[in-house]
């Protein structure tokens, strides 16, 4: 699964929290400052090239376009790929290094212990 810019992480967002959208909505939900249409449009075929995005055809030449999955899903993706990539798969040693680097409090820590504990 591709590793989005921050760019094409704007575009995804709008897609996750509003739908199938024509590529005119698509730039009306931009955040500011909003790209120009041929930008948008350049930056959603590279998305959908490489899975990101489909599109449906509902008339001649007007499009909707759709995220490929949700965002739980790349969420997962990425955080799988970025600790097997930096951390050899261990989850220890990720959330170690968050605590080494005080990222995590140890009331946090207690909070995802009993979390655990509650999903079992």
């Amino acid at each position: 699964m591709k590793k989005l810019t921050d760019k094409e992480l704007a575009i995804m967002n709008v897609l996750w929290d509003n739908g199938a959208l024509s590529m005119r909505d698509l730039l009306d939900h931009m955040p500011e400052p909003q790209p120009n249409f041929n930008t948008l449009t350049t930056f959603v075929r590279r998305l959908e090239v490489s899975g990101m995005i489909k599109h449906r055809e509902l008339g001649a030449r007007f499009f909707l376009y759709e995220a490929a999955f949700d965002r739980d899903t790349y969420f997962e993706k990425m955080n799988k790929e970025s600790v097997a990539r930096f951390f050899n798969g261990s989850y220890t040693d990720f959330i170690s290094r968050l605590v080494q680097q005080q990222e995590v409090s140890i009331d946090e820590l207690k909070e995802l212990i009993r979390m655990a504990e509650n999903a079992k």
